[in-house]
């Protein structure tokens, strides 16, 4: 098509090819700029051609370049943005802005450009330029499932001071009452599909789903205002094990143990809101709580087959009394009783004439106090003061660890740890390559990615019931030597520590930490 003629030659347009015909020669190459400036659509791409057409002037049709379209329409490889370059000059389009703006929408729909376009016509427009006319939408990826669960509170005694008493107090027991919250699920959500400027539809990436764990029996799933909620099917006790949660059987007795109840043995958790009396038992599976400010005197035993024991006030045994957790026992004070935990017997205030034995032995450092009796520690003793001004005799003995065997456990479990982590990775990454590739809708139906979820899950709740383990290692490896007695304030004469068959008598008092290492007894 030909758009320009003079006397010398003409320039056509062949399908986005410049050509120029010359029929006669003698027109001046400078002058051809001035053409150049008034087609701007005009690109000089070989001037050697132009050179020597415009100087033989064969009259054939010579290619010396491109002739790109009036309104250029550029669009993005991905799709998500088209910019338009007016290839016309200033004038025309200060001439003719309607005729240009008409041209332009015509260009954009031969484009295929419909989506997120500007209103170009409201702000200024350079010709030449590119201007950004179009941009698409992203899609908006969809969000997780949320889990929630009832939060278990941190097993730690604290001292409170009314004025009147101290008190030891700790939430050993998670009561809970049929009905109650004790999770819930916000569910995915499938998130917003986005589009390219030409219209193309661009699918979101659902959100990962999470399903709550807890056990059927004892908890309820509730559909209620689109979350999935878990309630509890009884009264009882909260416990999380594994992830799961659950409420296990509960004995609450309002008042004291004693004639009119008598002897208790129950398959679960035990409160007793009173005491427990002279001569009587109480024996539980889980843990036990007494909460009675008075403590307990004379009983027969108390055991916790599988969990801890907490008693608020404290004994007075009268050296019959025998208290037994496979975990803790947490108490105020211990006076001639005989106490054995699984790992660590926690007291705030003093044990006097009592016989402790346990993984650790950890009193308050401010107020606790060991006077007379024999404690048996296989890690650690803390205390803040040993034996007394009397000088009562008080024996405190570490049977101490191996630190080497510790430490390799420590490193396997690491290990393990992060093979764990490893293998939750890389099912992490197969499971995102079904996102990448497939919609949501689809891939949450399909079953391989169904079981690369449960193996995810799966690994997750090992690693979870491997911190426990890391955490009691860890604080084994945090004391002192292969076993350590720290002594905040004083150990009075007439104390005698033995760590790992390693005895030292105190004469003079002392404070400090001694501590087994390289077959000797140090004290720092």
């Amino acid at each position: 098509m030909e758009f320009f003629k003079n006397q010398y030659f003409s320039l056509s347009n062949d399908d986005g090819s410049l050509l120029i015909q010359v029929q006669k020669p003698g027109f001046d190459l400078k002058e051809f700029n001035s053409i150049v400036l008034e087609y701007p659509n005009m690109q000089i791409a070989n001037f050697m051609n132009l050179k020597n057409a415009l100087t033989e002037a064969g009259n054939e049709k010579i290619g010396i370049g491109l002739v790109r379209d009036r309104i250029e329409v550029l669009v993005s490889s991905s799709e998500m943005e088209a910019k338009i370059k007016l290839n016309i000059t200033a004038k025309e389009f200060a001439d003719k802005p309607i005729e240009v703006s008409t041209e332009i929408v015509s260009s954009l729909k031969a484009a295929g450009v419909t989506e997120g376009l500007d209103n170009i016509f409201s702000k200024p427009i350079t010709v030449g330029k590119e201007i950004l006319i179009a941009q698409g939408i992203q899609p908006i990826n969809g969000e997780d499932a949320i889990l929630k669960y009832y939060t278990i509170s941190e097993k730690k005694p604290i001292i409170l001071d009314d004025g009147k008493v101290n008190l030891y107090d700790l939430n050993l027991i998670e009561n809970i009452k049929e009905g109650e919250w004790l999770g819930e699920k916000i569910p995915l959500t499938a998130g917003v599909p986005g589009r390219t400027v030409t219209g193309k539809i661009l699918p979101p990436k659902a959100g990962r789903d999470a399903h709550l764990k807890y056990d059927k029996r004892t908890v309820r799933l509730l559909e209620e205002g689109g979350k999935q909620v878990l309630r509890a099917a009884c009264d009882g006790a909260v416990m999380i094990d594994a992830g799961k949660i659950r409420v296990d059987n509960l004995l609450i007795i309002p008042g004291d143990v004693g004639y009119e109840t008598g002897n208790i043995e129950f398959d679960g958790y035990v409160t007793i809101e009173g005491t427990i009396k002279d001569g009587f038992s109480v024996t539980a599976k889980n843990d036990i709580s007494i909460n009675s400010p008075i403590g307990i005197g004379q009983v027969e035993k108390v055991e916790s087959k599988e969990g801890s024991i907490f008693i608020k006030g404290g004994i007075f045994g009268r050296n019959k009394s025998e208290v037994i957790a496979r975990k803790n026992v947490y108490l105020k004070y211990t006076n001639e009783a005989n106490i054995t935990a699984g790992e660590e017997i926690n007291i705030g205030f003093y044990s006097l004439d009592s016989v402790l034995n346990a993984r650790s032995i950890i009193m308050d450092p401010l107020h606790g106090r060991i006077m007379g009796g024999k404690v048996n520690a296989q890690v650690q003793v803390v205390a803040g003061t040993i034996g007394n001004k009397s000088e009562k005799k008080t024996i405190v003995n570490v049977m101490g660890f191996n630190r080497a065997d510790i430490k390799k456990q420590f490193e396997t479990l690491l290990l393990r740890y992060k093979e764990l982590l490893q293998e939750a990775s890389k099912t992490k990454r197969y499971m995102e390559v079904f996102e990448q590739s497939l919609a949501g809708a689809e891939y949450s139906n399909m079953e391989e990615y169904n079981e690369l979820f449960r193996k995810y899950e799966k690994i997750l709740e090992e690693v979870q019931e491997m911190e426990s383990e890391r955490k009691k290692l860890q604080k084994i490896l945090e004391t002192k030597g292969d076993g350590e007695v720290g002594i905040l304030k004083a150990a009075y004469p007439e104390t005698y520590l033995e760590i790992k068959a390693m005895s030292r008598k105190i004469d003079k008092m002392v404070s400090g930490s001694f501590y087994f290492e390289d077959s000797q007894l140090h004290h720092k």
